[in-house]
């Protein structure tokens, strides 16, 4: 779809009752200048919301040549546009099934997980912790984020799997997006914008409870597009989002 900033903010402003549009995030207009100091870290909350499949990707990581100090072991770089890994699908209590091939139990929370759905493989990387690693000289005022763990990894003194992870990546290419996200950060972003140009508190707690409500129909739009065996999707719009993501709503 031809999505851009440009159009989403314009969305956006028109929710909330905004006078005029914008045609550019820079221009020197009110509403943009206000569109502008928010867009980047609305964005990129919104895409850190659901595991969205347009955000939702795989790749091997690499180890980091300077160790974590203390606790564990290796490091491993994440990608410059890591945001978050996936969270496992996971199924409620009433929907288990018995079929070990379909449903595994995992090490990563109490429930029944899809094997192939893990944010982090193989399964012997954990336990693990995300966080940042301070770089050798001459660059050691700086940091790089890295998943930290006791697994070796792949290297020349091992036999061990690479490490893989599933991970949600910051898009800049707005053409990916899905309808039902695009939905979703409007409704966000003039939840974020109301109190500045309407002076509304209520009509911004409006714009809010659109935006919940409207990140669970874009979870159903989502479910379309997979086919799981023995997966029996969700019963309604309403309740699509309420396993996935941050986890129970």
């Amino acid at each position: 779809m031809n999505y851009s900033a440009v159009s989403i903010a314009n969305m956006a402003l028109q929710r909330i009752g905004a006078r005029g549009t914008i045609s550019d995030l820079s221009e020197d207009s009110p509403n943009a200048i206000k569109v502008n100091i928010c867009w980047d870290m609305i964005f990129q909350e919104v895409l850190s919301e659901r595991d969205w499949k347009f955000a939702k990707t795989r790749v091997q990581l690499q180890q980091n040549a300077n160790p974590p100090v203390g606790g564990y072991l290796y490091a491993y770089n994440l990608p410059s546009d890591f945001l978050r890994l996936v969270k496992p699908r996971e199924i409620p209590e009433e929907r288990r099934i018995a079929d070990a091939a379909v449903w595994g139990w995992g090490g990563w929370g109490w429930g029944w997980f899809r094997p192939h759905d893990f944010p982090v493989t193989p399964c012997e990387v954990a336990p693990y912790v995300v966080e940042a690693v301070q770089n050798a000289a001459p660059l050691n005022n700086t940091y790089t984020t890295c998943l930290l763990s006791n697994y070796p990894g792949l290297n020349a003194y091992t036999s061990s799997c690479p490490i893989t992870i599933n991970y949600i990546r910051l898009i800049t290419d707005m053409t990916q997006l899905l309808p039902g996200f695009v939905n979703a950060l409007a409704y966000r972003l003039a939840g974020e914008l109301a109190p500045a140009i309407t002076e509304d508190a209520n009509k911004a707690q409006s714009m809010m409870g659109m935006y919940f409500q409207t990140l669970n129909g874009a979870q159903a739009q989502q479910e379309c597009d997979d086919y799981l065996k023995d997966e029996a999707g969700s019963q309604t719009w309403v309740t699509a989002g309420r396993y996935c993501g941050r986890g129970y709503r």
